[in-house]
């Protein structure tokens, strides 16, 4: 199943980017319309998570959620089942797709691929080796382990973007502040972090970064 519906969220990246999406999402639009040089916020419309039902998307529920169903072959192709599960979908008034990976502390980077059956763990590293070929990426690091997630969120970017030919943005949110889940309290610790991501991944002169925005974003906002 592709469709997740979700509980509200109680704490953690699930609580706040819930809360940023339906009440105050313009703080998210200004970061990525500043970084992306975008004609206005009010261009972005957000699909997902929404209330009542919080739903999230992954697979041919992610491409119709952002107006693509006619890539679900294609997708099938480049990823097996059970791909990237988007915290957050968007699409702005000119077509362009956002998708979100939400963050609250450190320690929600750190991912191995769950990947059991052989020919999903084939389908991956292949996807993988495409892209790191497509990108000129040189790197003797595996994508599986430890930063599968954000590289696999890279992998479905190049998808899109250079695949596909959509228009398609990468937002990272980390949030600020946290201190529940014991989560970075400044902008500079999080970016610390996403250096040494990029460098283990081969990613630091990449040309996809153009399309990746990091988002910051205090929690004390979103508990008013």
């Amino acid at each position: 199943m592709s469709v997740h519906d979700q509980p509200e969220g109680k704490k953690g990246s699930l609580k706040w980017i819930q809360r940023l999406i339906n009440d105050e999402p313009h703080l998210l639009n200004k970061q990525i319309s500043r970084q992306l040089s975008l004609p206005s916020e009010a261009d972005m419309g957000w699909v997902s998570p929404i209330k009542p039902n919080f739903t999230e998307y992954r697979d041919a529920d992610f491409l119709k959620a952002i107006c693509h169903p006619e890539l679900i072959e294609k997708l099938k192709t480049f990823w097996p089942k059970n791909g990237p599960q988007w915290d957050a979908l968007g699409v702005t008034s000119n077509g362009a797709v956002i998708f979100v990976e939400a963050k609250a502390h450190i320690a929600e980077i750190l991912t191995s691929s769950g990947a059991k059956d052989p020919g999903s763990i084939k389908m991956i590293e292949s996807a993988f080796s495409k892209v790191r070929e497509d990108l000129k990426i040189n790197t003797s690091y595996s994508w599986s382990a430890p930063f599968y997630q954000y590289a696999n969120r890279i992998a479905h970017l190049h998808f899109l973007n250079n695949m596909c030919g959509i228009q398609a943005v990468l937002v990272f949110v980390h949030f600020l502040g946290d201190e529940e889940m014991d989560g970075p309290r400044t902008k500079t610790e999080w970016q610390q972090v996403n250096r040494k991501v990029r460098e283990y991944l081969g990613l630091t002169k990449s040309s996809i970064l153009n399309r990746v925005v990091d988002a910051f974003i205090d929690i004390t906002i979103l508990r008013a």
